[in-house]
């Protein structure tokens, strides 16, 4: 008994450790020198472009990892107007260096790179743990200031027709975090002059998938998001519009619907949407990612 002991623990560790190495080999050391992203990040969106006629947005949900540079190819033919890409978080799966890698290298061989890229991040590029940090790949991606005494990736961006404010809302784990928050989201808001208001965030306020609720987001940010013209989430791997509310779903595995579920809209197709801000007003159309059919249309236009 001992005999067979002995020699069958090594031989199951010794198999164990080789299907390890198999599986991450490619991870460990199989990665290309990190490709170049040509196209600007976040500081030079900062610049607020002046573009009188308004710009064109793509706009992603989540994707975990799961796009090509095929992907990448044909939605960049679909939208060929676009002038910037906005992301509503969890681009990367759970923020590790090897994903980061492998963004870099499907982007940057597509017909995307060289566009303006904004996105927020989701809970899959926070490391886990308590306190829960955004991880070091993501930010080397998509550097993003915060605002001063909150934490994670919180800031706004004003183009010639709209105000985009980019919220964080992972590290919501705290009173005094959400009251922060929400203090500044009002200002950010109210200082638009105007101008038409698009929130991104990743956590929903309006949860569609079961087991998705998230009562602080729910709690803080309903009443003054609904004061906004659009609000663009992703987390529930599904594409949900309520009003003003939606959630994209652009490459996550697909999550079951809440059955209780309301909405003017509901589709689980992988999807992406096309968000216009000009002088007729704002308009954001979403699109069947497998066939680029229109699904889901909203026109908002000020008085």
């Amino acid at each position: 008994m001992r005999k067979w002991v002995n020699i069958t623990i090594p031989v199951v560790l010794l198999a164990a450790a080789a299907i390890v190495c198999a599986v991450r080999w490619q991870a460990w050391f199989g990665m290309p020198d990190e490709p170049v992203w040509t196209g600007d990040v976040i500081d030079s969106v900062l610049t607020s472009p002046t573009d009188e006629e308004g710009l064109t947005f793509l706009v992603m949900g989540d994707i975990h990892s799961n796009l090509t540079r095929d992907d990448y190819d044909t939605l960049a033919a679909r939208v060929p107007q676009a002038d910037v890409v906005l992301q509503t978080g969890d681009w990367m799966e759970r923020g590790q260096e090897y994903y980061r890698q492998q963004l870099l290298r499907e982007w940057s061989h597509s017909a995307l790179n060289g566009k303006p890229v904004i996105a927020c991040p989701g809970n899959h590029e926070y490391n886990k743990g308590f306190p829960k940090e955004l991880s070091e790949a993501w930010q080397k991606t998509f550097y993003a200031p915060s605002v001063e005494g909150i934490k994670g990736a919180n800031y706004y961006v004003d183009f010639p027709f709209m105000r985009l404010i980019v919220l964080d809302t992972n590290p919501m784990d705290r009173i005094v975090e959400m009251t922060r928050l929400l203090t500044w989201l009002r200002k950010a808001m109210y200082g638009a002059e105007g101008k038409y208001i698009v929130v991104m965030m990743h956590h929903p306020v309006l949860s569609a998938a079961k087991g998705r609720f998230n009562a602080g987001v729910y709690t803080t940010f309903r009443y003054a998001l609904s004061q906004t013209d659009l609000v663009l989430c992703g987390h529930d791997h599904n594409y949900v519009r309520k009003g003003s509310f939606v959630m994209l779903n652009t490459a996550g595995k697909v999550k079951p619907l809440r059955k209780s579920l309301q909405a003017d809209v509901i589709s689980q197709d992988f999807v992406y949407g096309v968000l216009t801000a000009d002088e007729a007003g704002l308009s954001f159309k979403v699109f069947r990612r497998n066939d680029g059919v229109a699904i889901d249309s909203l026109y908002v236009k000020h008085d």
